[in-house]
């Protein structure tokens, strides 16, 4: 007789439920890692994007800070409400220069956003002459 004949009847198929087994566990995981991937992709852009605003509105607020107290030259008092920084092609920016007594507040905020991701920041400084 020969040696696989001898198997018992019962465990006839048995493969097969591992081979299922198997697979329902892979792709279980499979499904878990195109997840985790989707999120640190999302995670990462908003991260770009929060750095993007933040050295935005920190880059408009040191150049007005220079404006309204430059090394040489004269003193500027005007304050532009918008601007548009070549760096930040994908960002709005936008300013205001508060007169408070004696000193100046200078609050700039950046807003960047890419497809379905919209990120502000802002940054302000008080300019004492």
């Amino acid at each position: 007789m020969r040696k696989f004949s001898m198997a018992s009847k019962t465990q006839q198929g048995s493969a097969l439920i591992v081979i299922l087994f198997v697979m329902v566990i892979g792709t279980f995981f499979a499904a878990q890692l195109i997840n985790m991937n989707k999120q640190s992709a999302q995670a990462n852009t908003y991260e770009i994007l929060s750095t993007r605003a933040y050295w935005a509105s920190r880059s408009l607020a040191e150049r007005l800070v220079y404006e309204l107290v430059p090394v040489e030259g004269a003193r500027s008092n005007t304050c532009l409400p918008s601007y548009h920084l070549a760096a930040f092609p994908s960002c709005k920016i936008e300013a205001s220069c508060v007169p408070n007594g004696d000193a100046t507040v200078v609050t700039s905020t950046a807003i960047c956003s890419e497809q379905a991701y919209r990120v502000s920041r802002r940054f302000e400084v008080e300019v004492r002459p």
